[in-house]
């Protein structure tokens, strides 16, 4: 299940799990709408797994959105080990987040790769 939190239980939470899925948000977004269903087939496929998924909305937490530079959304935050995870996007770039709706195969690979490192 995909639960919203605030940007104060964000901590918590990044803490006590072994990978995090953050889903940012606005209620006013198209995009955030289609991407919704995708990170529930996520939170449900790798769950018992140790991936978290929530969800935050950029708009009741303004702060953590300007400390992570959320421009645009949606926007999809990964942490691992307590720490942000930074992809390569396939050209040499290094990113922190994924901005817009991605193939769902590309967050199953993100998320079997962390539960790979995390148990390796």
């Amino acid at each position: 299940m995909v639960n919203e939190v605030s940007a104060e239980e964000l901590n918590g939470i990044i803490e006590e799990s072994k990978v995090v899925f953050v889903d940012c948000h606005a209620v006013w977004c198209g995009p955030c709408k289609t991407l919704s269903p995708i990170m529930q087939e996520v939170s449900e496929k790798y769950g018992e797994k140790g991936v978290k998924v929530v969800k935050l909305d950029v708009d009741q937490n303004r702060q953590f959105s300007a400390e992570n530079q959320i421009t645009g959304v949606p926007s999809v935050l990964v942490y691992s080990e307590g720490k942000r995870v930074v992809f390569d996007d396939g050209s040499g770039r290094k990113m922190d987040k994924l901005v817009g709706v991605m193939p769902i195969d590309v967050y199953f690979q993100i998320a079997e790769n962390l539960i790979a490192e995390a148990t390796a």
